[in-house]
């Protein structure tokens, strides 16, 4: 008899992309029960209350999102890997066998209230295929802090979703979504974000990179995907997009080093920088070209340090510098 294993990943919250929830979907789903005792049920509000696959997975992810706690416990206590060994005599058994398994959790996400990405992502799976909408649980690579930058070997620790809307598989991580956990006090902090919901692949792979080959859709390898500045998600509300997605930057002339960001709207904005040893951000300057905002940064006698990017008093990116 056959064996099979099904990991089930924990991560912390974390940073990205920016996408659309309706503000009325939002505030139609804060009139929804706290709980639902089935997945059924919350998939036939959804039905009755929206029109079209968009604001109906929309609507789920709105309600897994706000009303799901990100177990922290189990963060901090190195749980991060779970695992469900199961068996099987033929691939139909195995099929039915990973599928109730998945469902259950699904179910345990929404008894417990509490879940880590795993429940999350299986949760959200089950109740858009119960809405018609294709959803799948997609496990991979996440970044979350600076040691991610250039991380030689990077381990698999995340799930999240890919929806098809459209005839366009777009990406969907409810986890991140919800909110993000305190380290000083070790608590989930409910911190609802609309920017991980229907996400093009190549904006979610600032932060996600899937193992299987075939969810793709970038021309990153996994070495690329862990060579990328650190991206948090207010960079993308800012309107601009990375030139380069090289997050170590090893030279500078005259004392300086050069980022630059290609803009995607018209918007004024203020940017500042601060290395990790300075008390106050300074002034970055900035040349326009047409599109292109090049930033220019005077980095001292440094010549290791992370440097935060900063516009309109929001930290967008982090970068590592590694001067030789």
């Amino acid at each position: 008899m056959r064996t099979g294993l099904i990991y089930l990943f924990l991560i912390l919250s974390g940073n990205l992309v920016l996408a659309q929830v309706k503000q009325e979907v939002i505030t139609k789903v804060d009139t929804y029960p706290f709980r639902f005792n089935h997945y059924e049920q919350l998939s036939k509000r959804v039905m009755a209350d929206f029109e079209g696959d968009y604001d109906r997975a929309a609507a789920i992810y709105t309600w897994v999102a706000r009303n799901i706690q990100y177990d922290a416990k189990a963060f901090f206590s190195g749980r991060t890997i779970k695992s469900v060994r199961y068996s099987y005599r033929n691939e139909a058994e195995k099929i039915q066998k990973e599928q109730a398994l998945r469902e259950e959790l699904a179910m345990e996400t929404l008894k417990k209230k509490r879940a880590v990405c795993q429940g999350y992502s299986e949760l959200f799976r089950l109740v858009c295929r119960a809405c018609g909408i294709r959803c799948e649980v997609i496990s991979g690579y996440s970044r979350t802090g600076v040691s991610d930058i250039g991380q030689s070997k990077p381990k698999a620790d995340h799930a999240w979703n890919a929806i098809i809307i459209d005839n366009a598989w777009l990406f969907v991580d409810a986890t991140w979504g919800a909110g993000h956990v305190n380290y000083k006090t070790k608590q989930f902090v409910p911190d609802f974000t609309a920017a991980y919901f229907a996400v093009d692949a190549d904006m979610f792979t600032y932060n996600h990179f899937p193992e299987e080959p075939a969810w793709n859709y970038t021309k990153l390898s996994l070495k690329d995907f862990s060579e990328q500045p650190l991206v948090y998600h207010s960079f993308f509300g800012k309107g601009f997009e990375l030139v380069s997605r090289q997050g170590k930057i090893t030279k500078a002339r005259k004392g300086q080093i050069v980022i630059e960001l290609k803009a995607t709207s018209d918007k004024q904005h203020t940017f500042y920088y601060a290395f990790r040893d300075m008390k106050y951000m300074q002034p970055a300057r900035i040349d326009v070209k047409g599109k292109l905002h090049v930033l220019t940064i005077d980095v001292g006698n440094r010549r290791s340090a992370y440097v935060d990017i900063i516009i309109d008093d929001e930290t967008v990116l982090t970068y590592q510098l590694q001067l030789r």
